[in-house]
């Protein structure tokens, strides 16, 4: 069974450093999951690859390469029949024919650079079913879900409209969706956030119009980039930092 549940910003005391933490007297959502996994997008960039002379010199080096040179030079040498240029030309076509099957691609200009990562991503699918009371075990929950997914509140007025009403004037006066917390197979997973998470309304109900049975893909991601040690934790079910 996974849980879902609020967490919140603290300071430590004595560190001054900020950590997650459960919101203290509030609710959790519990379900089964089927077809969850974690997806890190690992940014890594060639930044050197278009820099050798096989970039900058495009075509004469793939007829270097392929040896298209040589039957031009010996076109030129028979031109030339046995004049003194005729040497000059035999020994360029001997440095043309060396080059031929080699490459300026080198380990050095194809290393690759590390140039960061974006938040981890999570899908679950969450099953919730109806055994006893349908709203207490399935509306509540997925109901529950929906709000934190949504903001808690968004401003009605801008910031001159709250002028003239009230005289008091915030330039972000609306609040952001709840930040959650999950445990999943020992694992810890804070703060994260919502960002997808659909509801289907054609579910089978019982007379009054509670759901039944309802399950409900939640796309998942972390609030910032992780590292090793927070993947640590997260899987040692440590709090994250």
């Amino acid at each position: 069974m996974a849980s879902f549940f609020p967490v919140e910003r603290k300071t430590h005391p004595t560190t001054r450093s900020s950590y997650w933490q459960r919101q203290a007297g509030t609710v959790e959502v519990q379900a089964p999951l089927t077809e969850g996994s974690i997806d890190h997008s690992i940014s890594w960039t060639s930044p050197f690859e278009h820099m050798g002379v096989d970039q900058k010199l495009g075509t004469a080096s793939a007829m270097l390469q392929s040896g298209g040179f040589d039957a031009i030079l010996m076109l030129f040498k028979e031109w030339l029949g046995n004049t003194p240029a005729a040497g000059a030309v035999n020994s360029a076509a001997e440095q043309v024919s060396s080059l031929e099957g080699r490459s300026g691609v080198t380990k050095l200009n194809s290393t690759q650079v590390f140039t960061g990562l974006p938040p981890a991503k999570l899908t679950v699918t969450a099953h919730f079913r109806a055994l006893a009371d349908a709203r207490a075990e399935v509306h509540e929950p997925v109901d529950q879900l929906i709000k934190w997914a949504l903001p808690q509140e968004l401003a009605h007025d801008g910031v001159v409209g709250q002028a003239v009403k009230s005289g008091n004037v915030s330039l972000y006066p609306s609040r952001i969706p709840q930040i959650i917390g999950m445990t999943y197979a020992g694992m810890l997973l804070m703060p994260l956030v919502i960002e997808g998470a659909p509801y289907a309304i054609t579910v089978p109900r019982e007379r009054g119009g509670a759901m039944l049975n309802q399950s409900i893909t939640l796309t998942l991601a972390t609030l910032t980039s992780i590292d090793a040690a927070d993947w640590a934790n997260a899987m040692a079910g440590n709090r994250s930092s």
